[in-house]
């Protein structure tokens, strides 16, 4: 038979369960925005794409992960921390499977800019989650393990 300890013993540390699958949001955005800089080689050689169009790409990317910030974070505000990082996560992670679908150059800056919108809500959310989730004494550390 389970004690109180024993039952609230798993979840005795959950912030750091939270904190490692923020840690993992923001390694995959990393390493989405760092895959079109290994594949650039390929992509220009098989679409005949020059140094500006690949430019290009990568501005889709930027513009839509700067303007994405502030909306990614009101509607954090509005839906919670964890429905709004959930959709987030889950929007980034089709635009990021939709990236497959590219045909060309227009497709595929269309879904560089989905999965830059996509992404925004990575550091709003993550930067909430510890707030909400740490106590002041350790928040500088969470957000620092991000």
């Amino acid at each position: 038979m389970m004690n109180h300890q024993t039952a609230v013993k798993p979840f005795k540390n959950l912030r750091w369960y939270i904190g490692g699958l923020l840690f993992l949001s923001t390694v995959i955005n990393y390493i989405d925005r760092q895959t079109l800089s290994v594949l650039a080689p390929y992509l220009k050689a098989d679409y005949q794409w020059s140094n500006t169009d690949f430019a290009w790409l990568i501005i889709a990317f930027r513009i839509a992960y700067s303007f994405g910030q502030p909306v990614a974070g009101r509607l954090l505000d509005r839906l919670g921390t964890r429905r709004g990082l959930s959709w987030g996560v889950a929007f980034y992670s089709v635009a990021a499977m939709l990236t497959s679908l590219a045909t060309g150059f227009r497709s595929f800056a269309f879904f560089r800019f989905l999965l830059g919108a996509g992404e925004a809500s990575n550091w709003p959310g993550a930067t909430k989650a510890v707030a909400e989730w740490f106590p002041k004494r350790e928040s500088g550390w969470a957000v620092a393990a991000l």
